[in-house]
């Protein structure tokens, strides 16, 4: 096979992941099940006050019931990629609720507001997908469980490998593209002002960096 035929192949598959739908967070999505898709596992008021620091706990336990009981009134108990997860937002602690601490990410700096919206999400994504464009109303926590993401931003093309997290700053332009070769699978909290959606997309959005320092296509 020619050269020029290997570079048409090649520019042929980019065009394909391009048109390739992205995919957006939805309750009990194709992830629930071991596909691709992104869930939402929650969405309720925050309780704690965010006049101090708060964090993003991320403990990981042997059962569901054990996380239910564990979980206060701003922690998530939920079973996603063939774990036990117990997702809170506190202050930074060394209580570990009974499980096995994975994480505590922050601190969170969050808008003024009247009050705020606590959303997890899980999500497993093939390589080549993409979100869309977004933006949030709040800071938006990454924790990458397995594989690896680029979360493109007008600025910067930022890599997060497994066991890597990320707090994305209110109102950032980002949309998240799967890199490497295997599925990237994730959790997230969006942390949000409560009078506002929890996301917006932009019909007509910036160019973003890859996390190779290309631009990439719209």
């Amino acid at each position: 096979m020619s050269r020029m035929v290997l570079t048409l192949c090649a520019l042929s598959a980019l065009a394909g992941a391009e048109e390739r739908p992205s995919v957006r967070c939805i309750e009990n999505s194709p992830e629930r099940h071991g596909e691709e898709g992104c869930s939402i596992l929650a969405s309720r008021p925050l309780v704690a006050s965010m006049n101090k620091p708060a964090y993003w706990h991320i403990d990981r336990f042997d059962s569901l019931e054990a996380a239910q009981k564990a979980a206060g009134h701003d922690g998530v108990a939920a079973e996603a990629h063939g774990s036990v997860w117990l997702m809170t937002v506190e202050r930074r602690t060394e209580e570990h609720h009974g499980g096995q601490h994975v994480a505590w990410i922050g601190p969170l700096a969050v808008p003024d507001a009247g009050g705020y919206l606590m959303r997890v999400q899980s999500s497993l994504l093939r390589p080549g997908a993409t979100t869309p464009v977004h933006t949030h109303p709040g800071p938006e926590v990454f924790y990458v469980v397995g594989g690896e993401q680029c979360l493109e931003t007008p600025e910067i093309g930022q890599r997060l490998k497994s066991g890597q997290s990320h707090v994305l700053p209110t109102g950032v332009v980002h949309r998240g593209r799967v890199t490497g070769s295997g599925v990237r699978r994730a959790l997230a909290l969006i942390l949000h002002d409560s009078a506002q959606p929890a996301s917006h997309e932009l019909d007509d959005p910036p160019a973003l960096v890859a996390c190779n320092g290309d631009p990439t296509m719209r």
